[in-house]
């Protein structure tokens, strides 16, 4: 079995998950965070929020979620078959 360490890579599909599921309540709590606070116009909005959720979705959430779930994201990845490479010529 693949793991971190080893380089192995789950399916993006997974990866997509995770994080997704790392972001939407982050998101709806800077949402509300922002309404909370009467931050306008929507252009102004838009950068607090992106500024605020790529940093922690990069150094927070996602390290975070990657060792919560790492037990599905890695399970039944053959090292083996990560490192084959694909031969078009012949």
């Amino acid at each position: 079995m693949g793991s971190p360490a080893e380089g192995a890579t789950p399916p993006t599909w997974k990866l997509m998950l995770v994080k997704w599921l790392g972001l939407y309540p982050l998101l709806v709590a800077v949402s509300y965070l922002m309404k909370w606070i009467s931050v306008e116009p929507l252009w102004f909005k838009l950068i607090c929020t992106t500024a605020i959720l790529v940093p922690l979705l990069n150094y927070v959430i996602t390290p975070l979620m990657d060792s919560l779930f790492s037990e599905w994201l890695y399970k039944g990845i053959d090292e083996e078959e990560q490192h084959k490479s694909i031969n078009i010529g012949s």
